[in-house]
């Protein structure tokens, strides 16, 4: 069976929106942003923690060496010296200030678990929040042009990599500050046991080195191909019904298999390299105990208490270490998810547009000025536009498939704007308006109805503040109330996405019904009775009727026959203007108008 491609970025490991390597400070700012008072409570707290650990040890083998030597001797309970502290107490005293040191190193675990946990929460909630907030800000150019489930991934996959960064910097933190406590306090207890032992696990980290690259590189192939796997996942979604027609169900599975196995393989090295990393260094900590051992023993001179104090601090160190170890490996191999992360949300950031200013209560004209249009340079789309529109007008719109008539709806909607000329609004150029009147003021049926799963009433409210009475308004309006309140729970009654079905005629008068629920001033409407059965075509075609007066209506049309209501239409050939003027005039003048409504004539014969 003939495999499908992989997604657009899924054969080579790089691409668009690949991550690419920025600054450490740069990358660690994404997880850290507003939480360096968390971070320095959580340093204080592991400094402090640190300390009353060594203290515990220190006096835990002191004690262990008096009860011992007591016993070989048969002696009571005395007194035993402290020489770290300079002590002088009974041991019945030292092992309360044991248990005392144990309950205070107890306390501390708290908040040493609450703020790794809260770091961690608000990092993810944090980035999850701005990415989206970027995103939805973010010119309509950007997100028209992300890959398919590329922003899906990013929010999970890529922020919950990246949350484990943030896991394993708290982990660095903690480790590393109690690591740095434990190895002075060895030092006091024995400098030159302590310099070699602590040198040599300087040593070992930069002997492992090598192997932390790989994992790096093998994280940022890891990120790309969990992207590529994202996509393929949500293309094969939308396409899953097509794919049942055409029986292309098992080359679906098939390229999922490939996908899958990919992100399988450098997932597989990455949990390899950590595992390995980790193994080997807890290997090397135990030989350098041993050595530590053996130093302490050729220069011990009979201090028991000492050696045993700097014996159980260095294998608590030595833990620590490898704690240390792994919380960085941990961090480093979340970086690249980071950085896409990043770009991601640096990318929507950069192609956010500022609103204007100018205050937008009425239209009364829109106009084209020499507007030119290409989305590659050596391939122009529009070329030269030019018309004036007045307020009231129904201005149609036709032309062969790819002479630019999606693209001129997108400049009119102000999701694109020009390469050249002007777009005008009441003489003034568009983007000097504020962007909520210009929401307020123009809307827009699509070809292709899209609906929420939710709720009748709120498919139509659309995230905006409307009340019910302007839902029904709007529901009549386009002509889907009556079919509405004959359902089992009215407008309470769930469509959406493979919902409960409805007809696409109903659908396309919901959307109709959501254009028209905010009562706005200019409607554009890109061909909405192209795939509509003749009856669902004539209450659309009613329901236009019914609002004619009221606004200003762009319709690009399919057929010919939704041109009836229009005032002027616009023919579009090559991305220009190629007639502009009534139907009648265009029938006598423009040879494209006359052979479409020849055509569109001998089909409604036939």
């Amino acid at each position: 069976m003939r495999q499908l491609p992989l997604p657009k970025g899924a054969k080579a490991l790089t691409g668009a929106d690949a991550a690419t390597p920025t600054s450490l400070g740069s990358r660690l700012n994404l997880l850290i942003g507003d939480r360096r008072r968390l971070i320095a409570a959580l340093a204080a707290c592991s400094i402090v923690s640190g300390f009353i650990e060594a203290a515990t040890l220190a006096l835990v083998a002191h004690l262990a060496v008096s009860l011992v030597g007591q016993a070989r001797h048969g002696s009571g309970a005395g007194h035993t010296q402290l020489s770290l502290f300079n002590l002088h107490a009974s041991e019945g005293t030292l092992i309360l200030v044991a248990f005392a040191l144990c309950g205070l190193r107890l306390l501390f675990q708290v908040p040493l678990s609450i703020l790794p946990a809260r770091i961690a929460s608000d990092v993810q909630a944090r980035v999850r929040t701005e990415l989206f907030d970027a995103f939805s800000r973010a010119s309509w150019s950007v997100q028209s042009g992300d890959r398919e489930g590329r922003l899906q991934e990013v929010m999970t996959g890529q922020v919950m990599q990246a949350v484990g960064g943030a896991v394993g910097m708290t982990g660095l933190i903690t480790s590393t500050f109690q690591f740095i406590v434990l190895m002075v306090s060895a030092i006091l207890l024995s400098p030159l046991a302590a310099v070699l032992v602590g040198s040599m696990s300087v040593g070992m980290f930069a002997l492992l080195r090598p192997l932390r690259g790989r994992g790096v590189r093998n994280a940022r192939k890891l990120s790309a191909a969990q992207v590529g796997y994202a996509g393929g996942i949500a293309e094969s979604n939308r396409l899953a019904e097509e794919a049942h027609v055409f029986g292309a169900a098992g080359a679906q599975r098939e390229r999922i298999a490939l996908l899958v196995s990919q992100s399988q393989r450098f997932f597989y090295r990455a949990q390899l390299l950590t595992r390995l990393i980790t193994n080997v260094y807890q290997s090397l900590i135990v030989l350098l105990l041993v050595a530590g051992i053996g130093i302490l023993y050729l220069i011990g001179g009979g201090h028991a208490g000492s050696l045993g104090a700097v014996v159980l601090v260095l294998l608590r160190a030595g833990m620590t270490g490898q704690t240390v170890q792994s919380a960085y490996q941990s961090l480093i191999q979340a970086l690249p998810f980071i950085e896409r992360t990043q770009n991601a949300l640096l990318g929507y950031e950069a192609s956010v547009e500022r609103s204007g200013e100018v205050r937008l209560t009425s239209i009364s004209t829109l106009s084209f000025d020499r507007v030119s249009f290409a989305y590659r340079q050596t391939a122009p789309v529009l070329s030269e536009i030019c018309f004036d529109v007045r307020a009231g007008e129904a201005i149609g719109i036709v032309g062969p498939s790819g002479a630019g008539k999606s693209t001129l709806v997108q400049l009119l909607l102000r999701l694109r704007r020009p390469v050249d000329g002007r777009y005008l609004i009441n003489g003034a150029p568009a983007e000097n308006f504020a962007d909520a009147d210009w929401h307020r003021q123009i809307s827009y049926v699509p070809q292709e109805p899209r609906l929420l799963h939710a709720s009748v009433a709120e498919n139509i409210r659309f995230f905006r503040e409307i009340d019910a009475a302007q839902v029904e308004r709007a529901a009549r309006l386009a002509r889907i109330h009556d079919d509405i309140v004959g359902w089992k729970d009215g407008y309470e009654t769930i469509v959406g996405p493979r919902a409960d079905a409805v007809s696409g005629g109903q659908q396309q008068r919901i959307c109709l019904a959501r254009a028209l629920a905010a009562q706005p001033q200019v409607l554009i409407l890109d061909e909405p009775t192209s795939a509509l059965d003749p009856q669902s075509e004539a209450l659309i075609s009613a329901s236009l009727l019914a609002i004619r007066s009221d606004l200003t209506l762009f319709i690009v049309a399919h057929r010919m026959s939704t041109l009836e209501m229009c005032d002027r239409v616009m023919v579009i050939l090559d991305g220009r203007v190629a007639g502009l003027d009534t139907k009648a005039a265009l029938q006598r003048d423009n040879p494209y108008y006359r052979n479409a409504s020849r055509l569109a004539t001998a089909g409604q014969g036939s």
